[in-house]
């Protein structure tokens, strides 16, 4: 007789989804096993009964104890578990928020997702310590260690559905979330004379007709690049590439644009431009004198209906550029973000710190925190810059 034929199943029945009684020639006794969904794994028991009536008995007994201890903090109804505040708040944020796609990716996930952890736990049970383990358990499911700044998206979207459940009266007070250890890593930025390179030859890989997989670098690729700068908008699908001809009015005193931002990084905002940007607009126009431009019309390369489109073909002549002037070697890696850096520094600096940081940080779509950590921080400081940060108000 082979060995495990005692481990043998001989006899089985199913009592309901995830319960079952067995026999096998081991023993006389009946055995339960349990389906635990949270451990994803089968707990087994003797039941310590010979008769089928009385395992069956024994198994469910078995069942309601094991789920109550190992479960005191489920749910018991579903409108207080976690699964149906984070599901309302994919509700909410459904088409009108741009960061809807990427909370409902982490809340989804088939394997660590936040519902698949968190779903059946009753709002009010969980707390920092959860979380903690949570975020250990999304390091245990991979090679590598998640990156801090990626725990902390999912912390920020546990505070997202806490904050549901605290506005609904279920949830007294939101849990301290565990802090995670972020380092700054700012965008490399343009100096002046990599500028001033910049557009040069830019300007002549037009005047040539450079092409980019088929795409000719023209006048107005330079012009969008150079508008960029004097716009800080950022070469994004909501700011630089989701501008239209009915968001834009020429205002004077002095000459300058007047930008309605509608998909910004911090939400919509209204933001002027330097005076240099205005004829960088203008002058789009100069071959169609007579002729109106649609206000649901892009501004820049509206050739392509598909913003992804645009900007991936914008970025593309942008490193044929940057290639052309020998700006593509080393550890630096420019990209078209870094205009926008460079506008942001380039007008603190050339303001001698006359300009006032909140109106600059409001007139960008950041704060005067992201002005510190980002930009001044990697700047030289200079008499007027020292001063200008110790004025109040």
């Amino acid at each position: 007789m082979p060995k495990d034929s005692k481990n043998k199943i001989l006899k089985i029945k199913p009592l309901r989804k995830g319960l079952s009684i067995y026999k096998t020639a081991r023993s006389p006794y009946w055995y339960v096993r349990l389906r635990d969904p949270i451990a994803r794994a089968y707990v087994v028991r003797s039941t310590k009964e010979t008769s089928r009536i009385e395992a069956i008995d024994a198994a469910g007994e078995f069942a309601d104890s094991y789920h109550s201890q190992a479960n005191s903090d489920h749910a018991r109804k579903k409108s207080t578990s976690f699964e149906h505040y984070a599901k309302k708040l994919m509700d909410l944020q459904k088409g009108a928020s741009k960061w809807s796609d990427g909370d409902n990716m982490l809340l989804m996930r088939a394997n660590d997702g936040l519902i698949v952890y968190f779903g059946k736990y009753d709002v009010t049970k969980i707390n920092t310590g959860m979380v903690r383990d949570y975020l250990i358990h999304l390091d245990g499911n991979r090679p590598k260690r998640l990156a801090e700044s990626t725990k902390a998206k999912h912390t920020i979207i546990m505070r997202k559905v806490l904050a549901l459940a605290v506005e609904d009266g279920v949830l007294n007070v939101l849990p301290v979330m565990p802090k995670q250890k972020t380092v700054d890593t700012p965008r490399h930025t343009f100096t002046d004379k990599e500028y001033k390179l910049f557009k040069e030859v830019a300007q002549r890989c037009a005047n040539r007709g450079d092409k980019v997989r088929g795409v000719r670098v023209k006048r107005e690729h330079v012009m969008m690049f150079m508008f960029c700068v004097h716009s800080f908008l950022r070469p994004t699908e909501g700011e630089l590439f989701g501008l239209k001809h009915g968001d834009i009015q020429v205002k004077g005193d002095p000459t300058h644009l007047e930008l309605n931002v509608r998909g910004g990084k911090t939400g919509a905002r209204v933001s002027v431009t330097m005076p240099i940007a205005v004829p960088f607009y203008t002058d789009l126009k100069d071959p169609f004198k007579g002729i109106r431009y649609p206000a649901d019309e892009y501004v820049w390369m509206p050739e392509y209906p598909n913003r992804r489109t645009a900007i991936n073909t914008a970025r593309r002549i942008f490193n044929h550029i940057l290639k052309e002037a020998g700006l593509a070697d080393g550890d630096r890696k420019l990209s078209p973000y870094s205009l926008r850096h460079y506008a942001i520094q380039a007008r603190l600096r050339e303001s001698k710190g006359k300009v006032n940081l909140h109106t600059l940080a409001k007139n960008a779509g950041t704060s005067v925190d992201q002005l510190e950590r980002f930009y001044l921080k990697k700047m030289a400081p200079s008499k007027e810059l020292i001063e200008n940060l110790q004025i109040v108000g």
